[in-house]
């Protein structure tokens, strides 16, 4: 069988210039360079990190990366700065739990055994976790599989639910006469809001919760629903802004 790569290659040996050829050539390689961000990446044991802050610190901030991003731009777009300042004796450390961790339903506990647990047996005694769009979906999960354990969490523009679902919610009248039919295995979705419904609601067992997002944001309807249902008012902040790291910075340095 031909490869796709062999025929786009032969569509080039036509009598042009080589002007048009190189042409070719480079949208070729851009291609291939885009691709590569849809491969997927391992979900190595124990989960890779970047560190910055006070090694020795008794207060832990944890960042979750959204579905396309590194732990690296935390840096990069100045988040370690910004919590340096609000907590400067605070430990701080990205976590690259990205999209894979989730596919496999080892987020959590990759979370867990190999970030809280570790820093808690060396002191630390207060852990907030921040989380952009998955990463905030990240937060709430680790929550529902292991409430108790984070003191603290910051969503920014969090994704928190499949549109169905949240529109079941919305048809039933609020989360509280929300009945659910049927909820399989995988259903992530149904499984959070139920699991947040019982642990943050029926029995009070949850952290302290801020959520900021921009008022253009694509989740910001899904984001007004989450607030309606678990957050008070003065958890919640909204500025002009979409769904990109202007509006969370902004939201993170407030």
């Amino acid at each position: 069988m031909k490869s796709e790569g062999a025929e786009i290659f032969r569509a080039c040996e036509f009598p042009e210039s080589n002007y048009c050829s190189m042409k070719w050539i480079a949208l070729i390689f851009l291609t291939f360079l885009n691709s590569c961000m849809w491969l997927p990446r391992a979900t190595a044991i124990p989960v890779k990190t970047l560190a910055a802050g006070t090694a020795k610190g008794q207060e832990l901030i944890v960042f979750l990366p959204g579905r396309w991003s590194r732990v690296e731009e935390f840096q990069r777009e100045k988040f370690f700065k910004i919590a340096e300042k609000r907590w400067p004796n605070a430990r701080l450390v990205a976590a690259d739990l990205h999209l894979g961790y989730y596919k496999n339903r080892s987020m959590a506990r990759r979370l867990h055994e190999d970030i809280v647990l570790p820093a808690k047996s060396s002191g630390v005694k207060k852990i907030r976790v921040v989380g952009i769009s998955m990463g905030g979906l990240g937060a709430l999960i680790y929550d529902t599989e292991y409430p108790g354990q984070i003191d603290e969490m910051i969503l920014l523009s969090p994704f928190v639910g499949e549109e169905e679902m949240l529109r079941e919610i919305e048809a039933a009248g609020g989360l509280g006469n929300w009945k659910p039919a049927s909820v399989g295995e995988g259903d992530f979705s149904r499984k959070l809001w139920l699991g947040l419904r019982e642990n943050w609601l029926e029995k009070g067992n949850r952290p302290k919760v801020d959520l900021g997002c921009g008022e253009e944001d694509r989740l910001a309807q899904s984001n007004r629903l989450f607030v309606k249902e678990f957050l008070k008012p003065e958890e919640q902040k909204w500025i002009p802004g979409d769904h990109d790291w202007p509006t969370w910075r902004e939201l993170f340095e407030k």
